[in-house]
């Protein structure tokens, strides 16, 4: 398996202090704290590959960083939720999006990456569905937080829940729409290059993959091989 050439230890000691900062800082400069916070997002994922030896594509590190640094420090801490009633929507569709294609990844999994048994649709079903389990899991812990801490999460109850839940799916339809035609096709629609990226940094885990679809169809060579048969 590659191996990331990081040093796992200092990149655990750096996270470890930034959280420690934040943790010092949050009552006092809760801003400053918030923003540690976002930045050991991206930390944790590069301390991920270093542990694991999978490989992120860099942008997507970037947008994990920039998604939580959308949602703690200025819809949060900086009060644009208030200011901006659809930046909550806009967060909840973006994310929606990217999830599908994190969908697709793990459906892709099974076989490596080589030609699925199925019709690929039934993987974008898949994708879809993950995309909007973790919509609902999150809309759950929101639901949870009012109820027992008190908080505000779901400020107009039903309204709230349901827009995001709309949001998420507007999101999520995108996702798997551009996931299924990088797959199949190769065409690259956002945020589908983070895919097919992720699939080409980590063939350790995708071995078997040969490209779109469409492309190992016309090239016998290319279709990839389940379970030591051509698939």
């Amino acid at each position: 398996m590659h191996r990331s050439r990081r040093p796992i230890y200092p990149i655990a000691l750096a996270l470890g202090a930034m959280g420690l900062a934040a943790a010092l800082l949050a009552v006092p400069f809760p801003k400053l704290g918030l923003a540690l916070v976002c930045a050991g997002f991206g930390l944790s994922m590069i301390l991920f590959e270093a542990v694991s030896g999978l490989r992120f594509p860099r942008r997507l590190i970037v947008i994990v960083t920039g998604f939580a640094a959308a949602t703690l420090l200025l819809g949060e801490a900086l009060q644009t939720y208030e200011e901006l009633p659809w930046w909550d929507i806009a967060l909840h569709g973006s994310a929606g999006t990217v999830l599908a294609a994190v969908g697709m990844a793990l459906a892709l999994l099974p076989t490596a990456g080589a030609t699925p048994r199925t019709g690929l649709w039934i993987l974008s079903v898949l994708a879809f569905g993950f995309a909007m389990m973790v919509g609902a899991m999150w809309e759950v812990l929101e639901f949870t937080l009012d109820t027992l801490f008190g908080t505000n999460a779901q400020a107009g109850g039903n309204s709230d829940t349901m827009t995001d839940t709309l949001a998420n799916l507007a999101g999520a339809l995108w996702g798997t729409l551009a996931a299924h035609l990088a797959v199949g096709t190769g065409r690259v629609w956002p945020p589908a290059g983070m895919l097919r990226d992720f699939i080409a940094r980590n063939p350790v885990i995708y071995g078997a993959w040969r490209g779109p679809l469409d492309a190992r169809a016309s090239d016998p060579a290319r279709q990839g091989h389940v379970g030591g048969r051509e698939a």
